[in-house]
């Protein structure tokens, strides 16, 4: 059982200041008692040996003040001090006339103040019967009002201390809890207010971010680093409506492979993109619609990402927490989500316009300027690695005469079927531009003449045997010349590589036409 009441933090008043101050008080009346006061002689050593012993103790609580030593050992050796000394100064002050009572009322109230209850009840239960024991003889019928009035007020200041310290170390213990609850909602609000200014200021970054794939990957570190998730991963939508995984993270293990996902009539990842809602799944062990991407998942929470109405994908996140999910994940996620969506939705615009700046609109083929720049750098790095490169040079036999004769939307329409004829036959690798007009290039990286030859045949023979509907016009066959030329066969520079293949391609106009020639 506990001694003493644990004041070590606590809201409560200290007393060891007002304790000393008694102390003080209390020794200067028993120094003006030695001196001045009606006592046998004989006496004379005691009172000198308790104001002595009495300063002492005075002089031992202020260093225990000062830390010198445990102040709980100051309080105790206090309190039985005035047990023993007290009921002497009592008997040799007058007994039940001495007005040195009064400081048994201290030393109870001290003890209510500062020991637990059983404890402060035995020193009130010992000091009362200490105080009626030395004055017990002299106790006349006259003197029992008095003597119980002494004693009860003894008990009264017990009870009341004793009550009223127990009411407030209560009301203590409710105001630290409310302080202990309000610092932990303080520091909670102050990590949210933190994770949302990080948030922030990442899908800030991540707006400004114009490619898909940095996209994805500033949302897999928001969710991993500002987030703390450990399994989550980004899903979207084909424009054919299939969903894939377009990154993951299964217990802090990354992968931005693409991975398509089976979404069955029914299942949650189609209900949540048919709902546009987020979904909280408490318990995945009770959720047959959904599949978990860690064995040890036990709750979920999907966001969807959208834009002006329009879903694109969704977040999701796992945990191994029943219910691990809540209000707070669904705030902060759905900003994320929010940003994400309009980040998608800026990185496809960007790639569409850059295309568009590089593209021919009329045959899908890439632009003159885009040719230019790509035939550089092939160049270059044919240079710097001796690899051959060669380019195909490609003009529509008699197209004035059927553009004439038929019509520019004719014209055009063979154009389009000319370019979705000359990109069949060349590789992913190869460069296919329209040059001008109804001219078409196309460059050939690590390809020496012979197969540029070969590729060029191929071309030629494709559109020879092609029949291009012309809708009301008809039905139209065309014929094209074909140029080749190579690196470094003929010429080291870009520019002279395109006149060797200009040249090649007239040589073939001016042999007949629906030729290959190489220079």
């Amino acid at each position: 059982m506990r001694l003493f009441l644990d004041r070590n933090k606590t809201l409560l008043p200290r007393i060891d200041v007002i304790f000393l101050l008694t102390r003080v008080m209390t020794f200067a009346s028993i120094c003006w008692f030695a001196i001045y006061g009606d006592y046998q002689p004989a006496d004379v050593p005691i009172f000198y040996a308790v104001a002595a012993t009495y300063g002492a103790l005075i002089l031992l609580l202020l260093a225990a003040i000062k830390g010198k030593f445990d102040l709980k050992l100051a309080y105790l050796g206090s309190i039985l001090y005035d047990a023993v000394f007290l009921p002497l100064f009592v008997l040799y002050t007058g007994g039940i006339d001495s007005s040195f009572f009064l400081f048994f009322y201290l030393t109870v109230s001290v003890a209510a103040y500062v020991l637990t209850f059983p404890y402060a009840l035995a020193v009130t239960s010992i000091l009362s019967a200490e105080y009626v024991g030395v004055i017990a003889s002299e106790i006349g019928a006259e003197d029992l009002f008095g003597v119980t009035i002494r004693v009860g007020i003894m008990w009264v200041c017990f009870l009341a201390l004793s009550y009223v310290s127990e009411y407030m170390r209560k009301s203590e213990r409710r105001l630290m809890k409310l302080f202990n609850t309000l610092n932990m909602r303080t520091a909670e609000l102050e990590k949210s207010q933190a994770q949302l200014e990080m948030i922030y200021e990442n899908t800030r970054i991540m707006a400004g971010t114009l490619e898909p794939d940095n996209v994805i990957r500033e949302l897999m570190r928001i969710m991993s680093n500002t987030l703390q998730y450990q399994t989550f991963c980004v899903i979207l939508k084909h424009s054919g409506g299939e969903f894939y995984y377009r990154a993951r993270c299964i217990e802090r293990h990354l992968s931005y492979h693409p991975q398509a996902i089976q979404v069955q009539p029914g299942d949650l990842v189609g209900k949540v993109a048919s709902a546009m809602e987020v979904v909280r799944v408490m318990d995945s062990k009770k959720q047959e619609n959904y599949s978990p991407l860690a064995e040890s998942t036990r709750s979920a929470i999907f966001v969807p990402i959208t834009f002006h109405e329009r879903f694109q994908g969704m977040l999701l996140a796992e945990s191994s927490e029943v219910g691990f999910f809540g209000p707070r994940d669904e705030q902060l996620l759905a900003v994320v989500a929010r940003s994400a969506g309009l980040a998608l939705e800026n990185a496809e615009l960007h790639k569409q316009t850059e295309e568009l700046s590089i593209v021919d609109e009329l045959t899908g083929a890439h632009n003159y300027r885009y040719f230019i720049q790509r035939f550089e750098e092939e160049k270059k790095r044919a240079v710097r690695y001796h690899l051959p490169l060669s380019v195909i040079m490609v003009d529509i036999d008699w197209f004035k005469k059927l553009n004439d004769g038929y019509g520019h939307e004719v014209g055009n329409v063979v154009l389009e079927s000319l370019a979705d004829v000359i990109r069949q036959c060349v590789r992913d690798v190869d460069v296919f531009a329209r040059y001008g007009g109804e001219e078409f290039v196309v460059i050939l990286p690590q390809t020496p003449q012979s197969e540029a030859y070969n590729i060029g045949e191929r071309i030629r023979q494709q559109v020879e045997g092609s029949i291009v509907d012309a809708g009301p016009s008809g039905s139209v066959k065309i014929t094209v010349s074909v140029g080749v030329s190579s690196y470094p066969e003929n010429g080291k520079s870009e520019e002279e590589l395109i006149s060797a293949s200009d040249q090649a391609m007239y040589k073939a106009k001016g042999s007949g036409k629906n030729l290959v020639c190489v220079t």
